[in-house]
């Protein structure tokens, strides 16, 4: 569990250093085994959901492959009796095979347990790009 907004910033801050550098091992460290992500806009219609640190991981060398993206938080609320932090941030990108730009704007809420992230659900902008073509049945 995350202890304070202190320490749970610290920690999605080096989940987004991590993101910045491409690097889905140093990014999946900050994740615990039984790690569920959620994007409940992934697709029109069709939420994702990765459930466990090392399909998650599978996700993100794929996703890492084709975008590169930098993110900010621009803003954050502490729960701390349920080791949450509702936090808002931002990304700047592009797409690696296009140059195309890429831009978001997200409001993710993460959960902590043991000092790593155990659940992150992310709502962002369906109408901004996104690298969602990657396919999760192929």
């Amino acid at each position: 569990m995350a202890r304070s907004l202190a320490e749970a910033v610290e920690i999605v801050e080096g989940c987004f250093a991590a993101i910045a550098k491409h690097d889905a091992d140093g990014l999946v460290a900050h994740y615990t085994e039984d790690y569920v992500l959620e994007l409940p806009y992934f697709k029109p219609g069709e939420p994702l959901v990765v459930e466990g640190r090392d399909a998650v991981h599978a996700y993100l060398v794929e996703l890492l492959a084709v975008q590169h993206m930098d993110l900010a938080l621009t803003g954050q609320h502490w729960i701390a009796n349920e080791s949450l932090l509702i936090a808002e941030y931002q990304s700047h990108g592009h797409f690696l095979d296009t140059n195309e730009p890429y831009q978001n704007s997200y409001v993710g809420y993460w959960t902590f347990r043991d000092g790593r992230v155990c659940r992150i659900r992310e709502y962002y902008n369906p109408q901004a790009p996104r690298a969602s073509a990657i396919d999760q049945d192929g």
